[in-house]
């Protein structure tokens, strides 16, 4: 969905997807190791660019790029979809292996759900045997719903998935945390 929602934190910000990202995005997707928890997609450019077209005509989703406040260099994708106007799931978060902007695109995605689009909650599913990422959303004060059995089907092997709310009073616990740490990882 084309959408103007665009925010700022302390090193990185979020700017709405542009079909020129195509390259960048394909190019992320296609490293294997940030790529082991997700549907294989193809490297192709005009094949990500294919997907953006089809993507710009959906409603009630939000896809971002991460990129630096200074130079706008992309860092990562992360996103907001499925929408039905009070909750969305959170999910597309890719983040390049060199770039710390892990909990500071984290913080900004949770700002754009409650601040920018106005839902009411957000979730996430991640691949159970992604550890680091669901250790993050526990982390981070997320509350895990528990798992959902078979949930991904990924290169024809089914995954379990565990799931994680934020409502709005979440949020405005976790915020402050969320700040601190993204807050004190800009400063490195």
């Amino acid at each position: 969905m084309r959408h103007s929602v665009r925010l700022e934190g302390f090193r990185y910000a979020l700017r709405p997807i542009r079909e020129a990202d195509a390259r960048f995005v394909a190019a992320l997707r296609s490293d294997p190791d940030l790529g082991a928890y997700l549907h294989r997609t193809s490297g192709r450019v005009e094949d990500q660019e294919a997907w953006l077209a089809t993507y710009f005509d959906r409603a009630g989703d939000y896809y971002f790029i991460v990129e630096t406040l200074e130079g706008a260099e992309p860092v990562g994708t992360v996103g907001l979809y499925d929408s039905d106007g009070r909750a969305a799931e959170w999910g597309r978060w890719l983040i390049a292996k060199d770039a710390p902007a892990a909990v500071e695109s984290a913080l900004l995605v949770y700002r754009a759900a409650f601040e920018a689009v106005g839902l009411d909650e957000v979730f996430c599913r991640t691949v159970a045997e992604n550890a680091k990422v669901v250790s993050f959303h526990d982390s981070s004060g997320a509350h895990r719903v528990g798992t959902l059995a078979r949930h991904f089907r990924l290169d024809g092997v089914e995954h379990d998935a565990v799931e994680h709310r934020v409502d709005r009073s979440r949020w405005d616990m976790m915020r402050p945390k969320l700040e601190f740490l993204a807050r004190r990882l800009a400063q490195h």
